[in-house]
């Protein structure tokens, strides 16, 4: 690995370590959106994107805020790190006073820095110079001052440095396991198998080596853009990067066009396709996996036409059969449609890898996108939508995300206060037409809630609204949930909260909960849809 950008003493494998035990950590753990936002500062950091960090940036891509934010109205940004500092330096004082590195924002700026623990002052920040600008006397050998617009450190040495580069790192990796050690996170450190994650990256991130893995799979969340050369920042600051960790197969572009079933097309717009593997080094422990997939080659509307059964193909993990003759189109419904699919109970082998093989039977095998993410034995983590573009926490602490898995209908917002709700965020805007959601869900039963209100007939006007003005149907995976459904009558009244659950679903044979929503009378409606694994 290379080392940290502007700090020559601490390579970046240590520094993505520290990364991972702090993200780990219970104070971060309980405060997810310090995480976010701790994790987002420190991938920009080392993929060499410092200088795009900016309060806006931090903001749109991070905090939820929509595009037409302006800094110089909303101080969001400069709030959340202030936090953010704040949550480092009692981290370090507390559960992380035995760690060797620290991790640093300094003041007035959004770049981390990585510093040696007895180069940090009690407050875990970067020492101050004296007033003339030389290090305190103290400090013996004070590490370099971050420069944002500097380049990464070179890849090579000369000759002669070579031999203490190594001893420094030899030393620096043993130091680092020994304050994990310390610290209660023994972590069981897996190197890529040579000639994988090295030879058979498209491009390789910048500082990226093929001996150690990256942070991602340090403890916390792996995500790759198949056949993708650049990583990308989701909607929810979830960092995903540039293919790595496969063996055999080419990579194939998209054009970009519009893609039914997401709310980020970004994952989809490449993929690697043929006959190729992923190994994934991961902890020991139970994880969930996601796969994604589009046919955009064969199907209606596509320059080669066709449609099911123009490409089918197996994807086995850890040697078992997770697909068999796999069809996207048949799978999703369509050509340029997003398909999620996802497996609950996985994990490493024991050799510390999840290895995927993709094979093809009928044409080309392909995946656009992997997500391996830590779950519970037998239970998929719970999704949470609702019909808006950020993301937001309700007064439970759960976190939702932004309108997700929807085709057909459109969205209104409504501006009328509540009754009968501690969140009354969730009912700001709504989903109405005929439409559906298509969401992924491993084998198992769920519950489904639905959260509704009627916002339009009669709320500003009750003259204008009353029973029998908005009725409509719910069905999951073409069975009916609700006949008939009057928002008006079963509330109560206009602008009155409806919650209603359905308990004892089951996926369909595509890992799908289909939820549709079909007018009887005027248009059908949703505000925010949430999908609890009750598997027993």
């Amino acid at each position: 690995m290379g080392e940290v950008k502007g700090i020559t003493s601490i390579p970046e494998s240590d520094s993505r370590a520290e990364l991972s035990v702090v993200l780990a950590s219970p104070a971060f753990v309980r405060s997810p959106r310090m995480g976010k936002l701790l994790e987002y500062l420190c991938a920009k950091y080392f993929e060499g994107q410092a200088d795009s960090i900016k309060e806006y940036s931090i903001a749109v891509e991070v905090l939820g805020r929509p595009e037409s934010f302006d800094p110089a109205e909303d101080a969001i940004a400069r709030v959340e790190v202030h936090r953010l500092r704040r949550k480092l330096r009692e981290y370090y004082e507390q559960e992380g006073a035995s760690n060797r590195l620290r991790i640093v924002i300094p003041s007035g700026k959004y770049t981390p820095i990585f510093l040696l623990a007895d180069h940090a002052n009690g407050n875990g920040q970067q020492p101050e110079p004296s007033a003339t600008g030389k290090a305190s006397p103290t400090q013996k050998n004070p590490p370099h001052a971050l420069n944002e617009t500097a380049p990464l450190a070179p890849a090579e040495t000369p000759e002669d440095a070579r031999p203490k580069q190594r001893l420094g790192l030899v030393v620096g990796s043993v130091l680092v396991l020994a304050a994990l050690v310390g610290a209660g996170f023994l972590m069981r450190w897996r190197p890529v198998r040579p000639g994988i994650a090295a030879a058979n990256r498209t491009s390789p991130p910048s500082g990226a080596g093929a001996a150690v893995a990256p942070a991602a799979s340090l403890g916390r969340d792996v995500r790759i853009l198949c056949g993708q050369r650049k990583p990308h920042t989701d909607r929810m600051g979830h960092v995903w990067s540039a293919d790595e960790f496969f063996e055999g197969g080419s990579y194939a572009e998209r054009p970009r066009r519009f893609m039914a079933r997401t709310m980020d097309p970004a994952i989809f717009q490449n993929a690697r396709s043929g006959d190729f593997s992923y190994r994934i080094p991961l902890h020991p422990g139970i994880y969930e996996l996601h796969l994604y997939f589009a046919e955009t080659v064969y199907g209606p509307g596509t320059s080669t036409g066709g449609g099911e059964n123009s490409r089918a193909f197996n994807v086995i993990a850890n040697g078992k059969t997770i697909l068999a003759d796999f069809d996207i189109v048949s799978d999703a419904g369509g050509a340029w449609v997003a398909d999620e699919r996802i497996f609950k109970d996985m994990g490493p082998a024991a050799d510390g890898m999840l290895t995927l093989s993709f094979v093809s039977q009928k044409a080309q095998a392909m995946v656009s996108a992997i997500a391996v993410v830590p779950s519970h034995a037998r239970h998929q983590n719970p999704i949470r939508i609702y019909t808006e573009e950020n993301s937001y926490t309700d007064s439970r602490g759960n976190l939702w995300t932004p309108d997700n898995y929807w085709n057909g209908g459109q969205t209104a917002l409504h501006g009328v206060p509540l009754q009968g709700t501690r969140d009354p965020d969730l009912f700001a805007r709504e989903r109405y037409g005929n439409f559906s959601y298509a969401i992924p869900a491993g084998e198992g039963e769920y519950s489904v809630t639905l959260y509704l209100v009627e916002a339009y007939w009669g709320a500003e006007d009750p003259a204008a609204g009353g029973v029998g003005r908005r009725v409509f149907d719910i069905e999951c995976n073409g069975v009916a949930l609700e006949r008939n459904l009057d928002i008006f009558k079963e509330a109560g009244g206009a602008s009155r909260a409806l919650v209603k659950t359905f308990h004892g679903l089951h996926p369909s044979a595509q890992g799908k909960l289909l939820l549709s929503f079909v007018p009887v009378k005027n248009y059908a409606s949703v505000y925010a849809i949430e999908v609890v694994d009750e598997t027993r």
